[in-house]
């Protein structure tokens, strides 16, 4: 892989297809679920093989930080307790589950706090969880004024629990974050939603970590109530592979043939890019499960459909697949509030590397085909979004001459993507 300097990389075509193995990170989301939950059950909780990005080790900083003793060592992360800390500054970077998970913490803790982070966090939905933190008492208000958005300065105080109205159609974050609230008020938490929140399966996540620290989370059928109560016991988490990432390979031999083998994910696994299998199955890809993951082979042979309601992170991955063999993807509505406007920054490069591209309200389709040679024009930019950089990579994986400004930008989710997706391009493993 070439490129001349740090921020401009020269990504791989790969004619002949994609080969070889790759193992996953850990995945971020369970990683920083299992951190907060671990810091709240306290002495004797462990999480194992935990993702070591930039996410979470902001979101572990700031939550030692505000007193809670964890320490990072290896691929172990221990928790022992909390310190008496009361007052502190925090800046999460462009992590916006971090930012309101750790929200949500900081105004049951009592002392004085700041919370912000980069211009893009700044720009991302956060008034609907200070809006039901306000209702359960919490002093949360924004620095200087105006508008419930960061920074954010929060008085924080021990609340009691009990119910709270949450408008969660922004974010299912939003109910993550109050669930692993509500497992420390004396009186738990009753959550009433406005309508089903989008990215419905991260809740099964949430749910299930705290269930691995003794706590149930108690759905309505509807979706439109939660609870949560009962406090936490300390246990041992182990962080399974991130099927959110898998994506990217995946769609590398989906679009450029191939075959790839994906270690460290699980089949049986409650995270809803899981789904991704099903998509490209549905496309033409042929897929198999080995004994440490999962095998995919292309190339796709039929026009991709799919609804992303509820798995929004496919969308990068799945936009270049849908680019290439045709197709539509609906659900989109959430992709402008993510790290970047998935939707109209993925559309604006596909177009740029000659692709056919349409989108509309909460869609985007493709009749299909190769890109054009203006694909070699000018150096690409992922808006710092970690997403778009790899779904980049799976763009120049079947299209000659891409090149990405700011790669390390991957850092957020997957450190060391681009030395493994050398690897897969080359047909070495």
């Amino acid at each position: 892989m070439s490129g001349g300097d740090e921020n401009l990389l020269a990504v791989p075509y790969a004619p002949h297809g994609v080969s070889g193995r790759v193992r996953v990170p850990p995945s971020k989301s369970l990683t920083q679920r299992a951190l907060v939950a671990a810091a709240l059950a306290g002495e004797g909780s462990v999480v194992r093989g935990p993702l070591d990005a930039e996410d979470p080790r902001l979101l572990a900083a700031a939550l030692q930080g505000a007193g809670f003793r964890l320490n990072w060592a290896a691929d172990t992360v221990t928790a022992h307790g909390r310190e008496p800390v009361s007052k502190g500054e925090f800046y999460l970077g462009n992590n916006g589950t971090g930012v309101r998970f750790l929200l949500a913490q900081l105004a049951a803790l009592p002392g004085e706090w700041m919370v912000d982070g980069s211009e893009r966090l700044r720009r991302r939905p956060i008034a609907p969880l200070v809006e039901a933190l306000r209702q359960l008492g919490a002093e949360v208000e924004p620095h200087g004024g105006g508008a419930a958005v960061l920074p954010l300065t929060v008085s924080g105080k021990t609340l009691a629990g009990g119910e709270v109205a949450l408008d969660a159609s922004a974010s299912s974050q939003f109910v993550s974050a109050l669930l692993l609230l509500g497992v420390v008020m004396p009186k738990g938490l009753v959550m009433h939603l406005t309508s089903a929140p989008p990215s419905r399966p991260y809740l099964d996540l949430t749910a299930e970590v705290l269930a691995a620290f003794g706590a149930r989370v108690a759905e309505q059928e509807d979706g439109t109530v939660f609870a949560v109560g009962g406090g936490l016991t300390a246990a041992e988490f182990i962080v399974e592979g991130d099927w959110s990432a898998a994506a990217f390979p995946m769609a590398a031999a989906a679009v450029a043939g191939g075959r790839i083998e994906v270690l460290g994910v699980r089949t049986d696994s409650r995270q809803g890019d899981a789904a991704v299998l099903k998509i490209l199955q549905s496309a033409g890809c042929t897929v198999g499960v080995t004994g440490q993951g999962v095998v995919m082979r292309g190339p796709a042979t039929k026009p991709l459909a799919a609804d992303l309601r509820d798995t929004p992170d496919l969308f990068p991955a799945l936009a270049v697949v849908t680019a290439c063999a045709g197709g539509r993807l609906d659900g989109l509505h959430g992709l402008a509030a993510k790290e970047s406007d998935r939707l109209t920054v993925m559309a604006g490069h596909l177009r740029a590397m000659g692709w056919e591209i349409e989108t509309g309200d909460g869609w985007f389709a493709a009749p299909g085909g190769s890109a054009s040679p203006k694909s070699t024009a000018a150096p690409l930019d992922p808006a710092s979004d970690h997403r778009i950089a790899m779904a980049l990579a799976v763009a120049g994986s079947a299209a000659p001459g891409v090149r990405v400004l700011d790669p390390g930008c991957v850092a957020k989710s997957w450190p060391g993507f681009w030395a493994a997706w050398k690897h897969l391009v080359s047909g070495t493993s």
